[in-house]
């Protein structure tokens, strides 16, 4: 769009008179209905009347889904958007797909901007990221610059986590240690609402799995920037995967990163993969082990206090070529790290199947470390901050 075109809207905006209530909220790029926002608007439509709340959706299917539901949803595209929008007092997301789309900042750069973000970070965002050598030019860095600026206030989990990780990825007004409102279904029964978006028959497949003596075991390895992943990379074999679930009664679960496209493949017995897409917050807590690589997911598996399994196969590759991780990786990995196929099933053998735990202190550590609060009110506190200090 032209610079003059920008203006325009940027003036059209600040002419508007704006609704000191109006709040909005943008999914993840692509407008998916997951993570903090996710939760924290549900938790608002359903407790904070003081809140006039709408989610905004780049996806017209997802918006009509939510309207279905009974939730206040609209496309972006739709025709009350840009006029619902110059009015708005209060932006909320947990990414920044919205802000670097010029339009979408021209006529909200003047709101309240609360960043909820999605994950307490292993590896380095924002402005650490940023002055890294590993896979970073001018033009990223300029980009990544705008991105992770500008911002009222930035969601935290601990004080340890605002200063050596958000403190150091954003600039921003103020950083808030209040946890993360996805964290809080892992804390109770998913409600009608928490389960948009997620696998209703995988949920209940999970559920008679396990009341039948099996065990269930999610895969959740992270975003690679650089293409490339377990499957892709040989790590893991599906056809002695299947064979070893099969004979231990084991279901293993991938879920890979929102950011992924995945067509319809068929898994082989025991093996069940989650669209990418789809909200895995819900299901976690019937999960009895969690394999991941460096996905922020392990520091919300805490809460649940149940063994990790840790497959860095490609550690040097990922490090020098993807991304900086912000922390020594084996002191901030509470769990068995394996390094090839052949010690991943030793350790699947002895952790899922004998439930061997030896990480239980390691984990509590580091949950003190990661959580100022493990009470399941993370959206409540959010909530009451926002209605005391921006209303």
């Amino acid at each position: 769009m032209q610079q003059d075109e920008l203006q325009k809207l940027r003036e059209l905006s600040a002419s508007v008179p704006k609704q000191k209530n109006l709040a909005l909220f943008f999914g993840r790029a692509g407008g998916y209905f997951i993570d903090n926002v996710k939760y924290f608007f549900i938790h608002c439509v359903q407790h904070r009347p003081e809140l006039q709340c709408f989610f905004l959706s780049f996806d017209k299917k997802e918006a009509d889904l939510l309207k279905q539901q009974g939730l206040p949803a609209l496309w972006i595209n739709d025709t009350e958007t840009l006029a619902l929008m110059t009015k708005a007092s209060l932006v909320v997301s947990d990414d920044f797909s919205w802000k670097t789309q010029e339009q979408l900042w021209a006529i909200l750069c003047e709101a309240t901007s609360i960043q909820l973000w999605h994950g307490i970070p292993l590896k380095a965002i924002g402005f650490p990221e940023i002055h890294s050598s590993v896979n970073m030019n001018p033009e990223k860095a300029e980009h990544l610059s705008f991105a992770y600026s500008g911002y009222d206030a930035v969601l935290s989990t601990s004080p340890y986590f605002t200063e050596t990780a958000f403190g150091r990825a954003f600039k921003a007004g103020d950083f808030l240690e209040f946890g993360y409102p996805r964290n809080d279904v892992l804390l109770r029964r998913p409600g009608k609402y928490d389960m948009i978006n997620a696998d209703r028959d995988l949920y209940a497949e999970m559920v008679k799995f396990r009341k039948q003596g099996g065990k269930v075991v999610f895969f959740m390895p992270t975003f690679r920037d650089l293409g490339g992943g377990p499957f892709e990379d040989g790590a893991i074999d599906l056809g002695k995967l299947s064979q070893f679930c099969q004979q231990n009664n084991i279901l293993f679960v991938c879920k890979f990163h929102p950011y992924l496209s995945i067509g319809q493949v068929q898994m082989p017995p025991n093996i069940v993969l989650m669209n990418p897409k789809s909200d895995a917050y819900p299901l976690l807590s019937l999960c009895d082990a969690l394999l991941t690589d460096y996905s922020s997911i392990y520091f919300d598996f805490l809460l649940l206090d149940r063994p990790m399994i840790f497959y860095p196969y490609d550690f040097e590759d990922y490090v020098t070529k993807n991304r900086e991780l912000l922390y020594d990786y084996d002191e901030m990995t509470p769990g068995r790290k394996v390094k090839n196929k052949d010690d991943l099933y030793t350790a699947f053998e002895e952790i899922v199947i004998n439930n061997t735990d030896d990480y239980a202190e390691k984990r509590k550590k580091l949950r003190e470390l990661s959580f100022t609060h493990c009470d399941g009110k993370a959206a409540q506190r959010l909530g009451e901050h926002i209605i005391a200090n921006y209303l």
